[in-house]
């Protein structure tokens, strides 16, 4: 039987607190990249009410190929070599890597759910591969290949480490190994692109920074997260009639032809008129992020909550096809994209602190849901199966 997350994190705190006084507040929450123990035993415990959304997302994930119990791994390339040109031209195991990766998450996932083994086993059969012979990416896109799997990876890898998963010592070395020096280096300093690299790179930071239990490391990437969030998506009682100048700016970063901007654009990114689906991975990876911070205790919802409830809105109005496009809105028209995300926002935003979000409410319900498999394997992956609702909320039938 799976030992309760909870017990094992109160005991490891108990452990810290023992040792040294100052040390219980450094202490990282374990599992703590995206999901927290007390949220993964209370998803287990939905799933085994049959409560929904969870028995739902559940089922899809069993069924989908990422949850296939004859999961067949399709890389890395056997010169350990990874390489992302631009628009994936060429593709040497880059969309490989995306979707081995996400299998990975889902079949950890699987295994917390339902203790069968053989979701573990094949979780760790994925990241002994990659963590044993994953050398190098290369070509113009290898730090964003980099940014998207630092974001996953790390997931798969605490919920095994702290499950008893049989994932052996020499095993997580190895992987850990692969995090620090394959993909850290590719993503420690950011980027002044378009924001949906930097952001992705500062989820994946997040996410190794637990994993690896480096706390500067985590510190380094709240701050640009702090950085970059404010930067991206416009909010004009904060920002006034311009949107914040963008960190480690370039000459290739643009608003895509955005000039005029006032409070019926709240919420409007730098790469909304670029296109949504860019826009929702930036979506993503900026609540992702900040979903780790939360569980390690840190406040980035709380200090952006104005600016991303706005932002939010704004997206899902627009996703929704909720009505014309103003004319003030990327000239009255904008490239759509079905991104099956907002719902770790929404978790937060609406949940946890009870904001109103009608719009994020009915793109979730309406789409996010409704996929057969809710998965974008950049980095959105399952979302309604792990943050349907909040840990200490009862069995849900709604989110009124």
């Amino acid at each position: 039987m799976l030992m309760s997350l909870r017990n094992r994190m109160g005991a490891m705190v108990l452990v810290a607190s023992v040792s040294c006084g100052v040390c219980v507040a450094q202490a990282m929450q374990h599992p703590g990249v995206l999901v927290s123990g007390p949220q993964l035993d209370f998803v287990k415990a939905q799933v085994k009410a049959k409560a929904e959304p969870f028995y739902g997302e559940f089922e899809k994930a069993k069924a989908s190929e990422y949850g296939a119990l004859d999961y067949q791994l399709k890389g890395p390339p056997a010169t350990g070599v990874i390489e992302c040109g631009s628009y994936s031209k060429p593709d040497n195991g880059c969309h490989a890597e995306d979707f081995d990766a996400s299998a990975a998450y889902v079949q950890s996932l699987l295994w917390y759910i339902t203790g069968d083994h053989r979701y573990a086993d094949n979780a760790i059969r994925i990241v002994n591969a990659y963590g044993h012979h994953l050398l190098a990416y290369s070509n113009s896109n290898a730090p964003l290949q980099a940014a998207w799997s630092g974001e996953v990876w790390p997931r798969s890898a605490e919920i095994l480490k702290y499950s008893h998963a049989g994932w052996k010592p020499e095993d997580q070395e190895a992987f850990t190994k692969m995090l620090k020096t394959v993909i850290l280096p590719l993503i420690r300093q950011g980027s002044g692109s378009n924001g949906n690299w930097e952001l992705s790179m500062i989820d994946a930071m997040m996410g190794i920074a637990v994993f690896t239990d480096d706390r500067d490391l985590l510190k380094r990437a709240e701050d640009m997260w702090s950085e970059r969030v404010p930067s991206y998506f416009y909010n004009s009682a904060l920002d006034g009639a311009h949107p914040r100048p963008m960190p480690r700016k370039d000459r290739k970063t643009s608003w895509y032809g955005t000039t005029d901007l006032n409070a019926s654009v709240d919420g409007i990114s730098s790469e909304t008129c670029r296109d949504l689906g860019h826009t929702g991975f930036s979506l993503a990876a900026t609540m992702n992020a900040a979903e780790t911070a939360h569980i390690q205790g840190d406040k980035l919802y709380e200090s952006e909550e104005k600016r991303l409830t706005a932002t939010m809105e704004f997206h899902a109005k627009l996703m929704l096809k909720d009505g014309p496009v103003p004319q003030l809105v990327c000239g009255g028209s904008v490239h759509y994209a079905s991104e099956p995300t907002l719902v770790i926002g929404y978790n937060e935003y609406h949940n946890r602190l009870g904001v109103a979000l009608p719009e994020s409410k009915e793109w979730i319900e309406q789409s996010v849901e409704k996929k057969d498999v809710p998965v974008d394997p950049h980095m959105m992956v399952f979302e309604p199966l792990t943050h349907g609702a909040d840990v200490g909320k009862q069995l849900v039938g709604n989110r009124e």
